[in-house]
């Protein structure tokens, strides 16, 4: 009988109304809580499925591959860092709880200085990152080493410029001609950006010894030039890069679990918030109402809630595979809907080719955007009409319209307070 209940809320609620408010029971509402919550975790694990962001090594904010106390050298080699001259990418970072208009909003993502590698009347330059904590190059691992190159002194490209990777020994190693790289980057006297590949499909590396990509432990570079002269260089931005992988694949328990807290509390604060609102507009025009049928029959009426949920989630298969750059996810929202977006007034500060992943993203978010916004508006019209149908067989000496007036003011406070506290859209 519940279970008919729930479904005839949908088709017949002057009918089933009658008998909720005659026999209120719990049970059907906590049925409906567990569907709601349900298929909106099958909404949120079908959209971040076809969300892919780029992992990096190192993860984060920190420079680490850029301090200097993490590099060797040789003994006519110095190295410091250069708080006056670095690779500046500064974007966005949501986490702040800042607008994108407040400049306290923004981080450069990798530090306010660079590496810099000074060698006097040298003819060659060499320094090596003695510990790169094991990266994986392998098949499933990153695929891309980002370098930021500035050429100081002399005002030329080198002769010659060599990158290694080691695996696990100095005697197992993989090497790649850095020269065309360079000069393809136009990196004399002005920051360059070198995107290598890595890894066993990539071209353009020998290997010595025995190396390994899914152990690469250590890097260095080798700069050599035609004749003894002063040798300055900058690196800034040296990470691994372009492993994609879904929150679902790196971190299902720590992101699934705010979000069911976040479903969970939707629900329980919509029927509460409502139930109160309606209970005490009508004690306000000195009319009776009892409490426990009110508040069951406004639990049967979430039920357009979870039919909402269900068009969501079938709504998630309009939307293709979407890659997320390392840059635009710091400044990604997730606005009530529990949809992704980059705040359009942050997206200058991002690199070209990151602008142009945030107009794909929106691009391929738009149709699903459509379905779920028009659901969210139709539910809660629908809610209201619903909500009318409860009051007026709790209080058939109201008026329709009454009841109208009623249901239709307690609704747009409940969605006004929902959104204050952050959990809007059920």
């Amino acid at each position: 009988m519940i279970l008919a209940d729930i479904l005839e809320v949908i088709y017949a609620p002057h009918k089933v109304f009658k008998r909720i408010i005659a026999n209120p029971k719990y049970l059907g509402v906590f049925i409906i809580a567990l569907l709601f919550v349900g298929l909106q975790v099958g909404y949120f694990f079908s959209q971040f499925s076809k969300i892919e962001f780029e992992q990096t090594h190192p993860s984060g904010l920190i420079p680490i591959f850029t301090n200097a106390t993490s590099w060797m050298a040789a003994s006519n080699v110095n190295l410091t860092n250069n708080f006056d001259d670095y690779y500046n990418n500064t974007v966005f970072i949501s986490l702040f709880g800042r607008p994108p208009s407040d400049p306290l909003g923004y981080a450069p993502l990798f530090g306010n200085f660079s590496l810099q590698l000074d060698a006097t009347d040298a003819r060659s330059l060499s320094a090596t990152l003695f510990n790169t904590t094991n990266v994986d190059c392998g098949g499933d691992g990153f695929k891309d080493l980002s370098i930021a190159i500035k050429l100081v002194q002399p005002q030329s490209v080198p002769q010659n410029a060599t990158l290694t990777l080691y695996s696990l020994t100095d005697s197992n190693y993989f090497t790649y001609d850095l020269t065309s790289d360079l000069a393809t980057a136009s990196a004399v006297n002005q920051w360059g950006n070198l995107v290598i590949p890595v890894g066993p499909d990539a071209k353009g590396w020998s290997e010595t010894g025995n190396p390994q990509w899914n152990n690469i432990t250590s890097l260095s570079f080798q700069f050599d030039y035609t004749d003894n002269q002063d040798i300055t260089i900058r690196i800034g931005a040296l990470f691994f890069r372009g492993l994609y992988l879904t929150p679902i694949e790196y971190n299902t328990v720590g992101v699934l679990v705010p979000f069911l807290q976040l479903f969970a509390a939707r629900f329980a604060v919509t029927w509460l918030l409502l139930t109160c609102l309606i209970y005490l507009i009508c004690k306000g025009l000195k009319s009776a109402v009892l409490w426990k049928p009110l508040c069951v029959a406004l639990g049967f009426a979430l039920m357009v809630m979870v039919i909402r949920a269900a068009v969501s989630l079938v709504a998630t298969a309009a939307m293709s595979v979407i890659y997320c750059p390392f840059d635009i996810t710091f400044g990604l929202v997730i606005d009530p809907l529990v949809t992704l977006y980059y705040p359009v007034d942050a997206i200058p500060s991002l690199l070209p080719q990151s602008q142009a992943s945030v107009v794909a993203m929106d691009a391929s978010l738009a149709v699903f955007r459509g379905i779920i916004t028009a659901m969210f508006v139709a539910s809660y019209v629908w809610l209201g009409v619903l909500g009318t149908f409860a009051v007026k067989e709790l209080k058939p000496e109201f008026s329709t319209i009454k009841c109208c007036i009623i249901t239709g003011a307690s609704v747009g406070i409940t969605l006004l307070v929902l959104w204050f506290i952050g959990i809007v859209g059920v």
